[in-house]
């Protein structure tokens, strides 16, 4: 049997860019999660009478990047998280960024790297768990891929 390549996600960091040049990257505190979702391909439909066989035919459209959701034990103090500096004041603003998801803590010297805003902030409060903050940030164009920086 062979092993598997895979590592677990322990030590992977969401990055949030400054917008200075040069750009500095600010690790988001508390993550528990990190998910990319959604990314799809638009179907064209290029159907004509003549279709071989009355089948349908595709082509690729546009692109969806997706979007990120980040969970976080919240805590109102700490700026990368709070209404005056963090994601819930970028929420607020509509400002948008530049964002990093860099893995090279979980062993793999690589990142995802891109453009978005956050599109959504939800609290979770329970009397057994963190307070926590689940965050949604809309990617906006290309995710580019490469060696962690």
């Amino acid at each position: 049997m062979v092993a598997s390549t895979g590592k677990v996600g322990l030590g992977t960091k969401f990055k949030v860019g400054d917008g200075q040049s040069p750009e500095v990257f600010t690790p988001v505190v508390n993550v528990t999660a990190i998910n990319l979702s959604g990314r799809s391909v638009e179907e064209v439909d290029f159907t004509h009478l003549a279709s071989t066989g009355g089948f349908r035919e595709f082509r690729p459209g546009f692109k969806d990047p997706g979007e990120i959701k980040i969970t976080c034990h919240y805590n109102p103090s700490d700026a990368t998280l709070n209404g005056t500096t963090g994601l819930e004041a970028k929420l607020n603003s509509g400002t948008t960024f530049n964002w990093q998801i860099d893995m090279s803590g979980a062993g793999f010297n690589y990142m995802l790297y891109g453009f978005g805003y956050v599109s959504g902030g939800d609290f979770t409060f329970t009397g057994e768990d963190p307070i926590n903050f689940e965050v949604t940030i809309r990617v906006s164009g290309q995710i580019e891929e490469g060696p962690a920086s």
